[in-house]
């Protein structure tokens, strides 16, 4: 017998190693941004500088150093694709911090405006929670929610597997990186560390440089006319 695994959703996860007077800096920074507005009460949802009036950390200098490494990164995720980067122009769309206290999360969601989307784990303790890949389109739901999670509390699903999940874990260490379609729906797990989380994640847009003969991909924003 064979199986055969079609359609795959690919994510990159890979590390990035800073050195801790960097991170110190980093982390701090963060911090002052975070400390700005200060939140009637707390809440179980972690604060995301894209919401708050952050969402263009990169054009902040600090985070020069961290921002042309995760470049590298993200040119190997497209040419795991086989993407021809030689003929794209690539752009940090946004880029922004996500700071999350104990027992905080991110509910599930998409960058829907974007092409790809990253989270890098600026400080992070074990403990402290990872993201979650969901699938809308399950390949292999033979039957409409078939594969739920109260299926398999209910045992009609022996043992969640590659074959059978409508969602996929993964626990990062400190300075991981992971990269991902932006239209994927992910979420994160709460924080049990009692400490501190703080990650940096972006959203990319790739466009051709030159579009000719090509219908779907993003033109390069030189050649659009602006309304008068």
């Amino acid at each position: 017998m064979q199986l055969f695994n079609l359609f795959p959703l690919t994510v990159l996860q890979d590390s990035i190693r800073i050195e801790d007077h960097e991170r110190i800096k980093l982390v701090n920074e963060i911090k002052k941004m975070r400390n700005e507005v200060k939140e009637e009460k707390k809440s179980n949802y972690a604060w995301t500088g894209d919401t708050k009036g952050h969402e263009f950390l990169f054009s902040n200098t600090t985070f020069k150093n961290i921002s042309h490494k995760i470049s590298e990164v993200i040119k190997e995720y497209l040419k795991a694709l086989s993407i021809n980067i030689e003929m794209l122009d690539i752009y940090y769309q946004r880029s922004w911090a996500t700071y999350t206290e104990n027992e905080q999360s991110i509910n599930f969601h998409t960058h829907s405006q974007s092409n790809i989307s990253f989270a890098y784990y600026l400080l992070k303790s074990p403990g402290a929670g990872g993201i979650i890949f969901r699938s809308n389109e399950l390949q292999n739901e033979i039957a409409k929610n078939i594969f739920t999670s109260s299926k398999i509390e209910k045992s009609l699903i022996n043992k969640p597997n590659p074959y059978n999940s409508d969602r996929s874990m993964f626990d990062l260490d400190q300075d991981s990186i992971i990269i991902f379609p932006s239209k994927t729906p992910h979420a994160t797990m709460p924080n049990k560390s009692g400490k501190l989380r703080v990650s940096i994640s972006g959203d990319i847009t790739i466009m051709l440089k030159d579009s000719k003969g090509f219908e779907h991909l993003m033109p390069s924003f030189n050649n659009w006319t602006k309304f008068n």
